[in-house]
This record gives structure tokens, sequence and C-alpha cells, in this order.
């Protein structure tokens, strides 16, 4: 059996509006490298992992679920 940790996935509008940035500046944020983004289809979408990596500069520590 495998267990998947659910994760919630942000828009970069969404970003944009809980950073108070433009939309410009998250985009530019994910094609230097700095946010980690995957593209689905066209959109970009941000893990709350990514998100919250980014904003502390720090991994968040695996948490077992059960």
């Amino acid at each position: 059996m495998i267990k998947l940790e659910t994760t919630t996935a942000y828009t970069v509008k969404e970003v944009a509006e809980i950073m108070h940035k433009t939309r410009d500046t998250v985009l530019r944020y994910i094609h230097t490298g700095q946010l980690k983004a995957q593209k689905v289809g066209r959109p970009y979408y941000i893990t709350d992992r990514a998100l919250t990596e980014f904003i502390t500069g720090e991994k968040p520590e695996m948490v077992e679920k059960r």
C-alpha cells in the first residue's frame, strides 16, 4: 500500500494575493527558479510546501500522517 500526502496547490493569482505581490512578480520567481511550480497544461500551480519553503527559506519537515 502506498500512502500519499494530501497537498494544496495554488494558482499564480492566489499566490500573488497571499504574498501581496503582482502576478508578474510571482511568474518571475517561477521563471528564475526561486519558487517551485508545476505546469499543468497552460497554468502553473504552486504547492503549499513550495510556497512555505519560498517564504521561510527552509524546507518543511516531513510529517508522517496515519
